[in-house]
């Protein structure tokens, strides 16, 4: 009896948790963000879907390797090596003694990429504004005042309509000497900085007020963050480093 009274409580062990993960996982799956979802793509080999994931992933949460990760590792089986190897630096930044961060310096010479890479741009000043020419899905639009204290990259709405730049659909508020504006949000494929890219970088169309035709945006923390910033006013330098 004492077998059978064992077996019996096994059994109810058993069909218990069965029924736990029953109730748990229909909650998990509305409650699973696309961080989570990207990962389901990416295990069922749907590359193209996950990508979309891991990048909505990244940007609500920057500073989480993680995610870098999985967004590399997807630009890599996609065939895009430059985009990879740009991710895996960004995860050597945010965790550079930890096992991703092992796995991007493999990944890293499997591509023939350096670890490191660091861009030096020529840059102008107006006032006391930083200058710098950028290009954005690879063509040249005109300069970016730099800005440290600005979360988003900004694009004129001219360079948007040029370039055919569509508004993903979001808007934040932005504060002006006007007041407070809404303005649309938009996904930049590429912006590229002397040579230093970052791809998928989200941006507001917005134009800046008394700007001359020249200056078609802000460069902000949603392209800076990216690097490793140096500005270096003697030299008229601006150093952008990924990696470590």
């Amino acid at each position: 009896m004492a077998k059978g009274s064992r077996s019996r409580s096994r059994l109810a062990l058993v069909l218990t948790g069965a029924v736990i993960c029953a109730l748990a996982y229909p909650t998990a799956k509305a409650q699973a963000g696309p961080f989570e979802e990207g990962v389901e793509f990416f295990q069922g080999g749907h590359y193209r879907w996950a990508l979309e994931k891991f990048i909505e992933a990244a940007d609500q949460a920057p500073r989480e390797p993680q995610r870098r990760w999985y967004l590399a590792e997807t630009y890599r089986l996609l065939g895009d090596g430059p985009a990879a190897a740009q991710v895996y630096r960004q995860v050597l930044q945010m965790a550079p003694q930890s096992p991703l961060a092992t796995a991007a310096r493999r990944a890293l010479e499997s591509l023939g990429e350096p670890a490191l890479a660091t861009t030096q741009v020529p840059f102008q000043t107006r006032g006391a504004s930083v200058l710098v020419p950028a290009r954005v899905n690879g063509q040249q639009v005109g300069y970016f005042i730099l800005d440290t204290g600005a979360t988003f990259t900004t694009v004129s709405r001219l360079v948007a309509g040029t370039l055919g730049i569509p508004s993903s659909g979001g808007s934040v508020n932005l504060a002006t000497a006007s007041g407070v504006i809404q303005a649309p949000l938009a996904l930049l494929e590429e912006v590229d900085v002397g040579g230093a890219v970052a791809r998928h970088v989200p941006a507001v169309i917005h134009d800046l007020p008394n700007a001359p035709p020249t200056i078609v945006g802000l460069l902000g923390l949603s392209f800076l963050e990216r690097f490793r910033v140096n500005l270096d006013l003697s030299s008229g330098l601006l150093t952008l480093e990924s990696g470590r």
